[in-house]
C-alpha cells in the first residue's frame, strides 16, 4: 500500500494528534527528497520557488528552497513545505549561484543564503553552491545555510563537508555560516511544536555537537516565544548547548514568532486559538483558500 503524503499536523476534538502524526523526520527526509532532489548527467538539481533580497542579516540575497523534514505548527513557509511535489522548479547549483550573484549585484549586497524550508535535504547540491561561493570568497561577507539539523545529525560526514566552506578558523578564508534551529528540549513540547515523534528530539543537539566537533562556523537559534516554549524548556535547551561548549550558549539567537498567514492555518489545525483567535483573519482565510487539494 502506498504511504499517504505528510502535509501538516492536525488534532482531533479530544486534542490528540491525528494520523500520520507524529512523524519520523528521517523518513520524511527520504520521501521529500523524491520530490525535491534530482540528478541529471551527474549534476545535482534542487527545487526552489523564488530568489529575492530581504533585509535580515543586514541585507541578503535569498534562494527559497522547497520541502522540509519537520512539520512545525508555527512554520511561516508557504504550502510548498507540505506539497513539495506541487511547487517550485529544479535548478542546478550554478543556476542558483548565478541568480544569487545577480541579486547581490543589483542590490549592492555582499551576503547570500539558502533558506525557505530545509536546505540540507539535497547535500551534494548545497555543497556545490557553497564551493562556488568559496571560489569567489572575496566577493562575500557571509553565506548562510539555515537548517533544523536533522540531516547533519543522521548522515555522517555532512558536518565536515559544511565546515570546508564554513570554518570557525578565520584563517581558512571561508565565508559560510550555519544557522541551526533548535525547536524543543522537552519530549512532549518538541512533539507538539514540530509534529515529529519525541524520540527524535535529540537530533538538533546531535547536529550542534557535530558542527562543533567539525570546526564549523555556526550559531543556534532557539524559539523562546512564551506561547510555545516554557522557561523550563528554555533552561534545558541552554543547559544542553552549554554542555557541548559554553560559547554556543553565549551566541544563541532568541526567536519570537510572527503569525504569518500559513502559520495561522497550521496553528488553528492543532487547536491553538490562543494564538490565532477564534475567528480567522483575512490573511488566514487567503492562505487557507490557496491550499492545494489532495
Amino acid at each position: 500500500m502506498e504511504t499517504p503524503p505528510i502535509r501538516y499536523a492536525t488534532r482531533d476534538k479530544d486534542g490528540n494528534l491525528e494520523s500520520p502524526f507524529p512523524v519520523d523526520p528521517a523518513e520524511l527526509t527520504r520521501s521529500t527528497r523524491e520530490s525535491v532532489c534530482q540528478v541529471k548527467d551527474g549534476v545535482h538539481y534542487r527545487k526552489y520557488t523564488r530568489f529575492y533580497a530581504v533585509g535580515v542579516y543586514g541585507g541578503i540575497a535569498t534562494a527559497y528552497s522547497v520541502g522540509c523534514n519537520f512539520r512545525c505548527v508555527f512554520c511561516w513557509v508557504d504550502w510548498s513545505r507540505d506539497w513539495p511535489e506541487r511547487y517550485g522548479e529544479f535548478y542546478s547549483p550554478s543556476d542558483v549561484y548565478t541568480k544569487l550573484r545577480d541579486i547581490m549585484k543589483v542590490q549592492g549586497l555582499r551576503r547570500a543564503r539558502v533558506s525557505g524550508a530545509e536546505p540540507t535535504l539535497c547535500p551534494d547540491h548545497l555543497c556545490a553552491i557553497l564551493d562556488l561561493a568559496h571560489q569567489d570568497a572575496s566577493d562575500f561577507d557571509l553565506f548562510v545555510i539555515e537548517t533544523n539539523g536533522v540531516v547533519i545529525a543522521t548522515e555522517s560526514g555532512l558536518a565536515e563537508r559544511l565546515a570546508q566552506f564554513a570554518s570557525r578558523d578565520s584563517s581558512d578564508g571561508t565565508v559560510g555560516h550555519v544557522r541551526l534551529s533548535i525547536r524543543g528540549a522537552l519530549p512532549e513540547a518538541f512533539e507538539e511544536k514540530t509534529g515529529c515523534s519525541a524520540e527524535f528530539m535529540d537530533l538538533p543537539f546531535v547536529a550542534a555537537e557535530r558542527l562543533w566537533d567539525a570546526g564549523a562556523s555556526f550559531h543556534v537559534a532557539v524559539v523562546v516565544d512564551p506561547r510555545f516554549t516554557s522557561e523550563a524548556e528554555k533552561a534545558e535547551t541552554y543547559s544542553r548547548l552549554s554542555a557541548i561548549d559554553p560559547s554556543i550558549r553565549k551566541r544563541v539567537e532568541e526567536e519570537f514568532l510572527d503569525p504569518y498567514p500559513h502559520a495561522l492555518v497550521r496553528l488553528r489545525a492543532v487547536g491553538r486559538e490562543d494564538v490565532t483567535g477564534t475567528e480567522p483573519s483575512s490573511k488566514e482565510r487567503s492562505a487557507a483558500s490557496s491550499m492545494p487539494a489532495d
